[in-house]
């Protein structure tokens, strides 16, 4: 079984097992892409483990690049020359890990920015959160009621705030093109961005630093969201600016309890 938290010491780890391994060049793409790879039962030096490791490194410490259409997270090493990057939809599927150097890019580099500059609680456990801290039917049920009460004909624009790995855009009650999340922590940002590569906006941020800066303004989302854990905490005057941003609503969750704020009314509901 693979470990599923990764800290400093790890990224170590793969920066010294990186420069051993014997590297095949992809001859297919010598011309359009050139690139090497290691794979597994073709590679000596690595087992299962360490391919599910290393790929949890690199999305961990990585960030979102463009290969022309396609997003992926890229892992940089230290000295800027070389960049790391896995293709498997799961992290504990990984078998190969391809390697390029950083002199070249491929089409217009839009992708999404997850640098925050900040740590927090959940990098090292972000590529399994969403395994380790499924959302229950009871919360499913409950978040999509509260949103379809808020919301009109069309997928509303939603402000996520503390948007993590992106559980709202899990539960389809929106659109990826609609949606704007808040966050601080780099690794979870770059599990949303694996998951939904066509995301509209993300702030790699504290939502109160947005707040200050006054990145948003008033009514500018239809509906905000807030899922927290039972060790988040928004203060009075966070809550009241969120919900000065949104023109149908604020929906704030912890645990299997949502509250809503019928942004229109000032009605607030409490669901279970």
């Amino acid at each position: 079984m693979t470990q599923e938290r990764i800290v400093q010491a790890d990224f170590d780890w793969w920066l010294g097992l990186a420069s051993a391994l014997e590297w095949t060049f992809a001859r297919t793409y010598a011309e359009t892409a050139p690139h090497s790879y290691v794979v597994l039962g073709g590679t000596a030096g690595m087992t299962t483990d360490d391919y599910v490791r290393a790929a949890r490194v690199i999305h961990t410490f990585g960030s979102p690049a463009k290969f022309y259409g396609m997003t992926s997270i890229y892992l940089t090493s230290p000295d800027g020359r070389l960049k790391w990057w896995t293709m498997d939809l799961e992290v504990t599927k990984t078998n190969l890990i391809n390697q390029a150097t950083t002199d070249r890019l491929y089409g217009v580099q839009n992708a999404p920015s997850t640098v925050s500059g900040v740590e927090t609680v959940y990098d090292s456990f972000a590529t399994a959160y969403d395994q380790v801290h499924p959302a229950s039917d009871e919360m499913t049920r409950t978040l999509r009621e509260a949103v379809a009460s808020l919301s009109g004909d069309f997928p509303p624009a939603v402000l996520d705030v503390g948007c993590g790995t992106g559980r709202v855009l899990d539960l389809g009650v929106t659109m990826s093109d609609r949606y704007a999340g808040v966050d601080p922590s780099q690794p979870m940002l770059n599990q949303l961005v694996r998951k939904h590569p066509n995301v509209g906006a993300l702030y790699p941020m504290r939502i109160e630093e947005a707040l200050a800066a006054r990145l948003f303004t008033h009514g500018q989302f239809e509906i905000v969201t807030a899922l927290l854990s039972d060790a988040d905490k928004l203060e009075d005057g966070t809550i009241a600016g969120l919900a000065g941003m949104a023109s149908r609503g604020l929906i704030v969750a912890r645990g299997d309890e949502v509250t809503v704020v019928d942004t229109r009314s000032s009605v607030v509901q409490a669901r279970h």
